[in-house]
């Protein structure tokens, strides 16, 4: 059993499944274990042998429970009876299938077909594909119903209780990254059970160098050359990575130390030894500066390595491209050992290392269990950045590779939900709009096996959800295999989302696009329910004259035949529609669709991991659902589903400023909401997207993100502020002012303090886009508050382990700019610590003046009489000028370096001071 939340023990399988096929009874369903699930019999057979199994000698089929009253779990167990464990009723159960055919001519038709699945509330199903085949292949050699008791317990054996689960930003800051070491402070330790806080500050990033260590601690590995400007820091390795990365030292904490400025290190040495990963790399210690070696070394001086160009330090692109290449390719480099040392800071040192051997995790993008089945043990990488509408190992490749291929073409009736860019709307977006506005698809994939059907709708699920990151409620309507039997309680779910392999469905009536997974071709049904065209509330956006170069505007009549289509008018061809507007002029080539799919299309040409491609997903329904946002907002006066439309303002106050900490002086108002680059991209944009927003606004989907975009606004980390509208502004603002430079780098360093905080802002800053370079450039403004502002938002950033890592992947123009404010102000800090020191020395010399004055005062103030009197008094005077000299000097001038006030002038104040002496 799993711990999932510490309050009650969930199955990680809740039902075993097994069908067979028999020559005069069909498909039957054997075994259930551990009790009738309460669904149909026939139902669950038909689901688990597939059409044309005969065809294939293993498949794998992927459907649903719980979906609708016709599939949905009748618990034995009555309500109250407190079974913790059985909960099935109310959850959606994934159902992972394995049926396989064994031809054997001595049976009647020549072969055994048997079917086995585990039904699971876990999406991530893939995980248990090893333990099926082994269980199914068990079962053919002893069919007996403790094959599937020993699957049973095998399965809720596995143990997860140690797996990590991390927040939603954190999912958003791992999937989109190929470093393995992400996060890897919260994986508990295997040996000690503890796991390191990471809300906690960071004792990683501050470590403290002992006093009586005065070496300087400074070195740069510039390509693979290394500086070496002290004589006391340990050797580190030459890398030949293309991204620049950081390294650090292990040092004994004393004592506390601000700021940091020790980069992060990725290969820490278990003895402590400073070490460094591939790449360029820069290391500061805790007495390090910027010497006259440092300085020329920063500077380029780099004339001993000019005779041997091996030696000489490579280039750095500054372009976006560059960047992103050289971030993706650097996270490549992550060795085993660079995993192990991410989390060795965070070992308590008063411990001996040899008492620790620690199990760390080799790619904290999984967590590693096993599950023993037979006395064999099978190794389970659980995926820990899954969302739940991620069902499956599904390919994005596979659906883009299919639905982009030169066969793949649309035909049938235009349709304005449909056909957001006329003739020229890409058969992929097609299957996008039909998504988000909930039309019925059907998958066809006659003669295929039913697992490649299934995972094209999985993968169709999550090109709609934005890879799960955004969007809900496409599973629920999924129906990855289905046949004529779950016919009807597939069509009660409306907007459903099925895989076949019988072309019988062709000629039904019950789809409204149907898509050829073979042939890539879509078909929009010929009686698609109408609709009215959105009315479009913007002004025609002019068009680019590709010819003359010129921009031109376009009447309003055209304008709105381009956008609102009727249905008479029909997809490819130059026939005349109704509105008697050609099909190419209903399409404009500069659409950001176009565009879109383009980029998919080179990614998967230049072998961009699926990583990479899901991630591009995610930013494109991102950028659908803010784009609605902003057409609520415009539209309707209001949204619910985002932030509202608001540009800077040099009036008023921000609201980030109202218990902020912000200064007040500082005015002007933040703004929030999809970012456009100009005027002209927003008319477009919001013309060519009103059509399917009109029909996204009717569907359950948009009610869930309603729900829960208004539930993140009430628990985000970061309030008061729209942080991915200030790092949309700072990465593609032109002519920004700097008073809105100013105010967004402040309102972030005021905003951005804990560890949620931090990995929040980290989330809208994902290494393809250039990590923290948007932030960074301020380091380069004129403006000295902005440049100095933004040194102290990277230094909070430099707090948590995660923000360290997004300092490592900065280019080394940025982090020598970074370290050289850095410098700059520990030498400023320095000089005024001195003068703090020298005027405090002074007060304290003044203060013992006075002190000896008043005391010599006191003395001549005692009465005396006679000869006693007098002598006691030339005594008196006598010790004071003899304690002025030695304070003052012989001259009343300066003494031991400090200016003090002359002989004489303290001569005359004892004598004020004494008064007579004479009752």
């Amino acid at each position: 059993m799993a711990s999932g939340n510490g309050a009650r023990t969930v199955q990680h399988a809740s039902f075993i499944l097994l069908a067979e096929f028999d020559i005069d009874q069909g498909s039957v369903l054997s075994h259930q274990y551990p009790y009738p699930t309460g669904v149909d019999e026939q139902l669950l057979a038909e689901l688990m042998i597939p059409d044309g199994v005969h065809d294939h000698s293993e498949d794998w089929t992927v459907f649903f429970l719980n979906q609708t009253p016709g599939n949905t779990i009748a618990s034995i167990f009555t309500p109250g009876e407190g079974d913790e464990g059985h909960d099935d009723k109310s959850d959606l159960l994934h159902v992972l299938n394995l049926v396989r055919t064994k031809h054997d001519k001595t049976v009647r038709r020549g072969a055994i077909v048997k079917a086995l699945a585990i039904c699971t509330h876990h999406p991530y199903i893939q995980i248990f594909k090893p333990i099926l085949l082994m269980a199914l292949e068990n079962y053919y050699s002893d069919p007996s119903v403790e094959c599937l008791v020993r699957l049973f317990d095998s399965i809720n054996a596995m143990d997860m209780s140690l797996s990590p689960t991390l927040t939603r930003d954190e999912k958003f800051i791992s999937r989109v990254s190929e470093r393995k070491d992400l996060f890897s402070e919260k994986f508990i330790l295997a040996t000690t059970g503890k796991a390191q806080d990471p809300r906690a500050p960071s004792t990683k990033s501050h470590k403290k160098t002992p006093s009586t260590d005065s070496g300087s601690q400074f070195s740069i590995t510039t390509g693979t050359r290394k500086l070496s400007l002290s004589a006391t820091q340990s050797t580190s390795g030459h890398g030949h990575d293309r991204t620049p990365s950081i390294s650090t030292s292990k040092q004994p904490s004393t004592r506390s130390r601000s700021p940091s400025v020790s980069l992060n290190s990725v290969s820490e040495g278990d003895e402590g030894q400073r070490g460094s990963v591939a790449g360029s790399a820069i290391w500061v210690g805790e007495n390090d500066s910027f010497d006259a070696t440092a300085r020329n070394a920063i500077q380029g001086n780099q004339s001993s390595s000019g005779s041997d160009p091996s030696l000489r330090p490579r280039r750095v692109s500054m372009d976006q491209t560059s960047i992103s290449s050289s971030l993706s390719q650097g996270t490549q480099a992550m060795t085993t050992e660079g995993t192990k040392s991410s989390s060795d800071g965070h070992r308590p040192s008063s411990q001996p290392h040899h008492h620790h051997h620690h199990r760390r995790p080799v790619d904290t993008h999984f967590f590693d269990t096993a599950v023993q089945y037979n006395n064999v043990k099978l190794p389970i990488k659980i995926p820990v950045t899954s969302f739940p509408e991620e069902v499956g190992d599904y390919s994005l490749i596979q659906l883009i590779q299919t639905f982009t291929s030169p066969t793949a073409v649309v035909s049938g009736p235009a349709h304005p939900h449909l056909h957001t860019n006329g003739a020229l709307t890409p058969p992929l977006i097609i299957l996008f709009n039909a998504l988000i506005t909930q039309k019925r698809i059907i998958f066809m994939g006659y003669g295929q096996p039913a697992g490649k059907v299934a995972n094209y709708v999985l993968a169709a699920c999550a090109l709609g959800s934005g890879c799960g990151c955004y969007l809900r409620g496409f599973i629920e309507r999924a129906f990855p295999y289905t046949n004529l039997v779950n016919k009807s309680v597939m069509e009660s779910v409306p907007g459903y989302i099925a895989g076949v392999t019988n072309p019988i469905y062709e000629s039904l009536p019950i789809w409204d696009i149907l898509c050829h997974i073979d042939t890539g071709k879509i078909i929009v049904h010929k009686d698609i329910a109408p609709v009215q065209p959105a009315m479009s509330s913007f002004p025609a956006p002019p068009t680019l004259n590709i010819k003359s170069g010129q921009v031109t505007s376009v009447g309003d009549d055209e304008s709105r035949a381009s956008v609102q289509m009727t249905a008479a008018m029909m997809v490819g061809g130059g026939a005349l529609g109704a509105t008697g507007v050609k099909s190419e002029q209903a399409g404009k080539s500069d659409n950001y669709d176009l565009g879109f799919v383009e980029e998919l299309v080179n990614g998967v040409s230049q072998h961009y991991g699926e990583t990479m491609i899901r991630a591009r997903v995610a930013e494109y329904v991102n950028r659908f659902v803010r784009i609605a946002a902003a057409y609520e907002d415009s539209v309707l006066g209001s949204t619910s589903i985002g932030f509202p439309m608001q540009s800077f303002s040099e009036t008023g106050v921000s609201t980030t400023m109202i218990g902020m900490g912000i200064p007040q002086g500082l005015g002007g108002s933040l703004g929030s909401g999809m970012v456009f680059v100009d005027d002209l991209s927003k008319a477009r944009e919001m013309t060519s997207n009103a059509s399917r927003i009109e029909g996204w606004r009717s569907t359950k989907n948009y009610e869930y993100w309603q729900h829960d975009f208004q539930n993140w606004l009430e628990h985000r980390p970061v309030k008061g502020m729209d942080l991915q509208h200030q790092i949309g502004r700072l990465r593609y603002g032109k002519n920004m002012p700097d008073g809105e430079v100013e105010l967004i780098m402040r309102s972030m360093h005021a905003c951005v303090r804990t560890y949620d905080q931090i990995v929040e802002l980290l989330s809208h800053l994902p290494p393809q886009h250039g990590g923290l370079i948007p932030v960074t450039f301020g380091i380069f403004h004129t403006s000295r508050t902005i440049r100095e502002t933004t040194v102290d938002l990277v230094d909070v950033i430099r707090t948590q382990p995660i923000g360290e890592k997004f300092v490592v992947n900065l280019n080394q123009f940025h982090r020598l700019a970074y370290l050289q404010i850095l410098e700059t102000r520990k030498r400023q800090e320095a000089e005024k610590a001195a003068q703090q020191e020298q005027m405090t020395s002074q007060l304290h010399q003044q203060a013992q003046i006075a002190q000896q004055l008043y005391a010599a005062a006191s003395v001549d103030s005692i009465p005396q009489t006679g000869s006693l009197r007098e002598s006691r008094s030339a005594a008196s005077h006598k010790s004071k000028r003899e304690t002025l000299t030695q304070i003052f000097g012989p001259n009343g001038g300066v003494s031991n370096g400090v200016s003090t006030p002359s002989l004489s002038r303290a001569g005359s104040m004892h004598r004020n001071v004494s008064g007579p002496t004479v009752l």
